[in-house]
């Protein structure tokens, strides 16, 4: 029997990054770059549903449309196994998380690994990559993917869902990394922990070299923080502290208080909001 695949969601700036290149990293996964398919097949699907009146002399039947959109989306990683040689794959792209309704539909089987950091991190990591135009963006949308990660608790069981914070698994890679492997049923092995020592695909190029089978000469405007090419290290974690100014430190602790407090990221008696 066939493993699931496994889809790594999050709020955009939480570690799903570092969560797919440790998953890459395993002798029997692959994860390739962010696809973001899922938001074009539901606009597509949509469009063809709002004129289903019309389609239905072509005698086509609704769940023949969902086979067809699974099978070209599998057209993509299917053919990424093969080229990797290996036997499973797994798909990380952070705004996935918005469309889990429709992935869980075209894959009842798959598995999700929710990548949850501090909002206060998050919002920082958004402002230090895309500038401070998106500070307000970014607390928005980490309050939107909590409140969607306390549906999907409800809504999966502990076969399909798990959740990894970005912090413990900074601080316990091992232990966390372990737990993975336990909920997708891969053999843990160290190499996951060596993920910085193992090439992965990306769109654009880093340190020099051109990343993936790209063949035109792109580069990230933005460099990421955490490369793959780097060990873990923990100098992100409360990183809000030192990089946001105290009216951005109040700011964060406001909007995103009743979700931090959710998440125990935010101790209810005691808050604290300078470092």
């Amino acid at each position: 029997m066939e493993k699931p695949p496994i889809f790594i969601i999050g709020c955009p700036r939480s570690g799903t990054t570092l969560v797919r290149v440790i998953l890459d990293s395993h002798p029997n996964i692959c994860c390739g770059p962010e696809t973001h398919m899922f938001r074009d097949i539901e606009k597509f699907r949509k469009n063809i549903l709002h004129r289903w009146n019309m389609l239905q002399p072509y005698g086509v039947d609704k769940k023949a449309i969902n086979q067809k959109l699974k099978e070209f989306f599998l057209l993509f990683t299917e053919n990424y196994v093969s080229t990797k040689k290996k036997k499973r794959w797994a798909e990380k792209t952070p705004d996935h998380i918005f469309y889990v309704d429709l992935i869980d539909e075209l894959f009842p089987d798959c598995q999700f690994i929710n990548v949850i950091r501090d909002g206060r991190d998050v919002v920082c990591s958004y402002k230090e990559r895309w500038g401070r135009k998106t500070f307000f963006n970014a607390i928005k949308t980490w309050n939107k993917t909590i409140n969607l990660t306390l549906i999907y608790r409800k809504k999966f069981d502990k076969k399909r869902y798990m959740e990894i914070r970005y912090e413990d698994l900074i601080s316990n890679p091992e232990m966390e990394t372990r737990k993975m492997m336990k909920f997708i049923g891969e053999e843990w092995t160290p190499v996951l922990l060596e993920h910085h020592k193992i090439e992965h695909d990306f769109w654009f190029k880093q340190h020099g070299k051109t990343q993936g089978h790209t063949s035109h000469d792109s580069r990230e405007k933005h460099p990421m923080r955490h490369t793959p090419s780097q060990p873990i290290f923990s100098s992100s974690v409360g990183r809000w502290k030192k990089k946001l100014n105290l009216i951005e430190k109040i700011l964060v602790n406001i909007l995103l208080r009743e979700n931090l407090i959710k998440m125990g990221y935010m101790d209810k008696k005691r808050e604290r909001i300078k470092g």
